[in-house]
Formats: C-alpha cells, sequence, structure tokens
C-alpha cells in the first residue's frame, strides 16, 4: 500500500508483503487426443442426443458426424464410420425413436401456430432435412395464407395490433416483417388493414 492507504493500479501483494505478478503465466494446451469412435458411442451419443429434442434423421446424421470428427481429432471421417452412423441410424428408425412423418407434421403445426406463411413453413422444415413430399403432406393443403398473416400480424403486433400510432415508417417497417416471414405484398397489404 502507498503512504496514503491505497494500493497502486494494477498491482496487489500477497500475504507476505512481495508484490505479485498481474497475470498468471499462460498454460500450454496439450493437443487432444484421438479416441476410438466405437458402435457403443454412436449409439449412447444419438441417446443423449435424442433424450433432449425431437429431431429428424438428417439431424442426428449432422451431430453424429460432427461429435466423431471431433473424437477422432479428424476434418473428415473415414468410410467405416459413415457406415457405423449410417447403421446406428436405421436401428433407432427400426426401434421407432426416430420417425420423420412424425418430426415433419410436429414442427409443421408448430410453424403454423406462429402464424408463419406456407412458404416460410417450407423453409424451416428444409433446414430440418424434411424435404419434398414429405414436407407438403406435414404442411397440408388447408392453409390460409391471409388468416396465417393476420395471425402473425397480432402475433408481432404489426398493423392495426400496433401499440403507438401508425405512421408510414411502421407501415414499411410491418411490410418488411410480413415479407421476412414469407408473406407476399398482397397479402400482407390485406393483413396489415384495420378489420372493420
Amino acid at each position: 500500500m502507498d503512504d496514503d492507504g491505497k494500493r497502486p493500479p494494477g498491482k496487489w501483494r500477497n500475504t507476505q508483503g512481495q508484490q505479485s505478478p498481474r497475470k498468471a503465466p499462460p498454460r500450454t494446451r496439450q493437443p487432444p487426443t484421438p479416441r476410438p469412435v466405437t458402435e457403443s458411442y454412436l449409439r449412447n451419443s444419438a441417446m443423449h442426443y435424442l433424450s433432449q429434442r425431437a429431431a429428424s434423421t438428417s439431424m442426428l446424421r449432422q451431430t453424429l458426424v460432427r461429435r466423431a470428427k471431433r473424437r477422432l481429432c479428424q476434418q473428415s471421417l473415414p468410410e467405416e464410420i459413415g457406415e457405423r452412423i449410417d447403421t446406428t441410424i436405421a436401428n433407432l428408425v427400426k426401434l421407432g425413436l426416430i420417425n420423420d412423418d412424425t418430426f415433419a407434421a410436429n414442427r409443421a403445426a408448430s410453424l403454423v401456430r406462429k402464424g408463419f406463411s406456407k412458404r416460410r413453413i417450407e423453409q424451416g422444415l428444409h433446414a430440418k432435412g424434411i424435404k419434398g413430399e414429405r414436407a407438403a403432406r406435414a404442411i397440408g393443403d388447408d392453409l390460409d395464407e391471409l388468416a396465417q398473416a393476420r395471425l402473425f400480424s397480432e402475433r408481432k403486433r404489426l398493423g392495426p395490433w400496433r401499440r403507438s400510432a401508425a405512421t408510414p415508417e411502421t407501415h414499411q417497417k410491418d411490410l418488411r416483417a410480413m415479407a421476412r416471414a414469407g408473406f407476399s405484398l398482397s397479402v400482407a397489404r390485406l393483413a396489415l388493414k384495420p378489420e372493420d
């Protein structure tokens, strides 16, 4: 301590009164050691992943590939590991722990409840590995775009549900939000009109 009883900035003293360094010496990091990727490791890893969230086969495959690469300390996987991953996924599908149709239906229903457009729902399913006919079946043909747009604008408090007074700037902002949700300009304009 100084004469006035204050500590000098950036320094501190230990119990013996000796000045100690401000930073600890940098630690050296050991390179990771590769570990084997066995069938039991893949099964346990897949079960742990599925116990936390619902997943499609594509999502599970990406996760298992990423974990196997990290475990092997490699950027690419040998073919035998890829075959083990495929076998693990096939066994889980046989057991009924992974079902892409159920996953797609649940995911589509969740996005419909949020008020997204059909196009945005298809994009969301595509990002999860659900494509084509399976995605179309999950969404269905009876989706009303205008009702979805009104649900979305009410949920996000756009247009007539806005708390503050509408201005041309806020109207443009609302139209951009509707476009990001996948709605066409004509549907967005109809949805943002106040209902009589």
